[in-house]
Formats: C-alpha cells, sequence, structure tokens
C-alpha cells in the first residue's frame, strides 16, 4: 500500500467513526426527548384499559393509541429494560404530564390497576 492509499483508507474510517458517533448522539437524543412527557402542563385524565393478558408491546400500542407516550417503540423498550414485575391488566387513570418512566411505574403496580 503506497502513502496515498493509506491517506485515503485512514480518512475513510475517521469519517466512518465520526458518522457512527453522530448516529449514536442522535439516537440517544430521541430516546431521551421520547421518554419526556407528551404535554407536561396537561392535568387531564385520560383511561385506560390494560387487557388481561397483554403483551408488553400491545400495551406500548396502547399507550401510544391514547396519545400518553411520544413513541411506541421507545415505550415498548423501556418496559423490556426495566421491568419489575409486568403490566398489570385494569383500568388506569393517566395523565399526558407523566414520563414513561413514570407510566411504566404505575402500570407495574398492581394497587393502581382497578378492577373493570
Amino acid at each position: 500500500m503506497n502513502n496515498d492509499q493509506l491517506k485515503r483508507q485512514n480518512r475513510l474510517v475517521l469519517l466512518l467513526i465520526v458518522v457512527i458517533v453522530i448516529a449514536g448522539l442522535a439516537i440517544h437524543q430521541y430516546f431521551n426527548y421520547s421518554l419526556q412527557p407528551v404535554d407536561s402542563s396537561s392535568q387531564q385524565r385520560v383511561t385506560v384499559v390494560i387487557p388481561a393478558g397483554a403483551t408488553d408491546h400491545r400495551v406500548a400500542k396502547i399507550m401510544k393509541e391514547h396519545r400518553l407516550v411520544r413513541s411506541q417503540f421507545v415505550f415498548y423498550y423501556y418496559l423490556q429494560t426495566h421491568k419489575t414485575h409486568g403490566v398489570k391488566a385494569g383500568k388506569f387513570h393517566l395523565t399526558r404530564s407523566a414520563t414513561v418512566p413514570e407510566l411504566a411505574g404505575i402500570l407495574q403496580q398492581s394497587r393502581a390497576a382497578k378492577k373493570r
């Protein structure tokens, strides 16, 4: 390999590293944004019914349909990585001012669920 080829290869590797770092930072920012409340000033209660046997994927879809989370994928991922007890079935009264960690915690507490 001559000197010019080596320089080109080094530039390519450096460019690749920069792209990977920027992509990683962008994904990190997206996740942080998605963990925040949909509407931090809202105190309106939203009633959500989680059916018995609902998977985490189904629960994430329900939360997105009720506009309680910014990203269905991020909520699902959060449930997978921060599961303490699993989501309980029942009726929940939630607000759009709750963060993803708060919502996940409420959905995993059996005392928060109301029987239908």
